[in-house]
């Protein structure tokens, strides 16, 4: 052993991940016959409710009034889906509130969050289904 270099650098044996540096970001998978997808592709919640607002105005049928109670709809809806973990039941009841007003309005809010770039998808359709439900059983 006295004549020996130590080696530097890192080794690691089978089936181990060495991490060096940041990987913030990153995705790291391990094992076999693994297919991995990574969009880096994100659209804004704002950019979202900007088309949807553009919608509400442009809207001549609805009353000024209803206009502005789905404004405050759509900026409550936008607050709580840019928190880390929404409140379905709160959301719903802005959406009902939006679909009662506005049903035109709400249906391009359904559309448009529903895209899956968005990031809330799931949780609109969710949403949806159980306004519909509700709807259904009355």
């Amino acid at each position: 052993m006295a004549g020996k270099e130590k080696k530097t650098g890192v080794s690691a044996g089978d089936n181990s991940i060495v991490v060096g540096g940041n990987v913030t970001g990153s995705n790291i998978v391990m094992g076999n016959n693994n297919k991995v997808s990574n969009s880096t592709t994100t659209v804004s919640i704002s950019v979202m409710f900007d088309e949807i607002h553009q919608k509400l105005s442009a809207n001549q049928t609805i009353q000024p009034e209803d206009k502005k109670e789905v404004e405050a709809d759509l900026k409550e809806m936008k607050a709580e889906l840019a928190k880390e973990e929404p409140d379905e039941s709160f959301l719903a009841r802005r959406y009902r509130n939006i679909k009662k007003m506005a049903p035109d309005i709400a249906a391009v809010a359904l559309e448009t969050l529903k895209n899956p770039l968005g990031g809330v998808a799931e949780l609109i359709t969710r949403v949806a289904k159980k306004v519909s439900e509700e709807v259904g059983a009355k």
